[in-house]
């Protein structure tokens, strides 16, 4: 489950231009997937009883992902 808000209010204190936190957002955003896909993998391997260390390096293509989930 991943849920996302944003801050509505105004910025209390003097910033550069009024920015409220991350300069980047989709920078941020692009991570965010590739952590969860990470997780997603990690989990799938512990229900299959697989708790040996794993490489996954973007960029996460199917096959890349497929043969994580496979290793042993």
């Amino acid at each position: 489950h991943f849920e996302v808000s944003f801050w509505h209010e105004p910025n209390r204190e003097e910033t550069i231009f009024r920015s409220k936190a991350v300069g980047e957002p989709p920078l941020m955003l692009a991570i965010s997937v590739l952590e969860a896909l990470r997780d997603a993998v990690f989990r799938a391997r512990q229900q299959k009883g697989q708790s040996a260390a794993f490489c996954l390096d973007a960029p996460m293509t199917p096959e890349r992902i497929l043969a994580a989930l496979l290793a042993s």
